[in-house]
């Protein structure tokens, strides 16, 4: 019915056809049965002869030799390395990523990719190089979002995302890691461990770039979208104004999602936060605290999916809803942790 995985990864070797004109040629297929591989390449053909997609490089018969054989290899790794390959047509491809604008095609997986449409998730990134107030932040929310069932989700960096698998690893919850290259490797190599602390607790990883695909500067903006796509609510931990995390914020804006940021106490002056100031004073974002993150976990868990669209946008390196002064919680432990963050 329609193409399968394992066809749409072999045209997606086809020089020159991303993942775009991979779906219209999937929406072409519609329900044919395509079988072998002389079938599907001389399907591809007739939608480039009938203009139903862009003009490809002259496509020959040995380019679609080599193509499908590096699919063949890549799904032959992928097994070896027990990762597994879901396209968006797949019962368990993760439903809050076919929604959002440019969904990936296909993605790939290692752990428990299942339990990701079971969960409401949560984002938590920022900066690579934060404060210590930033990774005692980030370690504070991955713990309280985690053991409150929410999918922590982050991008393995150093830093603030690395903070946030922690905190989250620590309550015993669940964390998704969303990296920017193929799933055989790591990077950076200093969150080896943690990726296989990951997935030995029930977590998972997941890319959208096969096995063999190395770690490229537009990955990580690319990936931007899928951490955003995937969750509910943004937590911007630390960032400057131009800081990377920017791109996830837009991401998370245009999808009609909550973006929040931490707010620092008075005394603490960094480049580090400015970005977070920024998205509080001018623009509207949630201010978290360790007093107010209670509220943003209550919302989520009310009206996940009622969330209203915002009206702006910034420029990269995301925020609804105004501050509300709340009362502290007799349990929940900020008085032991001592953070360097909170209100004024």
């Amino acid at each position: 019915m329609g193409l399968t995985t394992r066809q749409i990864l072999k045209i997606l070797q086809l020089k020159g056809l991303g993942r775009k004109t991979a779906f219209k040629i999937c929406e072409k297929a519609g329900d044919e049965v395509i079988d072998t591989d002389h079938d599907l390449a001389e399907f591809v053909k007739g939608c480039i002869a009938n203009n139903w997609i862009r003009q490809l490089p002259e496509v020959s018969k040995y380019d679609f030799e080599t193509a499908f054989s590096k699919a063949e290899e890549i799904i032959e790794k992928s097994e070896y390395g027990n990762i597994k390959i879901l396209s968006y047509y797949d019962e368990h491809f993760p439903k809050s990523l076919k929604t959002i604008n440019d969904p990936p095609i296909l993605l790939n997986f290692k752990g428990d990719y299942k339990s990701i449409n079971d969960l409401v998730g949560v984002a938590i990134i920022g900066t690579r190089e934060p404060t210590n107030e930033g990774i005692k932040s980030g370690e504070f929310f991955g713990n309280m979002f985690g053991k409150s069932g929410f999918n922590i989700v982050s991008g393995l960096a150093l830093g603030c995302d690395a903070a946030a698998h922690r905190g989250c690893l620590k309550s015993n919850g669940f964390t998704t890691a969303i990296v920017a290259h193929g799933l055989h490797t790591v990077y950076p190599k200093d969150n080896k461990q943690l990726a296989e602390d990951i997935v030995a607790t029930g977590g998972v990883l997941l890319s959208e770039y096969s096995v063999g695909t190395g770690a490229l500067a537009n990955y990580f903006v690319e990936r931007d979208r899928l951490q955003a796509g995937l969750a509910m609510a943004t937590i911007v931990i630390q960032t400057g104004i131009k800081g990377g995390t920017m791109h996830a914020v837009n991401a998370t804006i245009d999808s009609n999602k909550i973006l929040a940021a931490v707010k620092y106490k008075s005394d603490l002056y960094s480049e580090k936060i400015s970005g977070n100031t920024m998205l509080i004073n001018q623009k509207g974002a949630f201010a978290l605290t360790s007093e107010s993150y209670e509220e943003l976990i209550g919302r989520l868990k009310k009206e996940p999916m009622e969330v209203k669209k915002q009206e702006f946008t910034v420029t990269p390196e995301s925020s609804t809803g105004k501050r509300s002064k709340k009362k502290k919680s007799k349990t929940d432990n900020t008085d032991q942790l001592k953070i360097g963050f909170g209100n004024d």
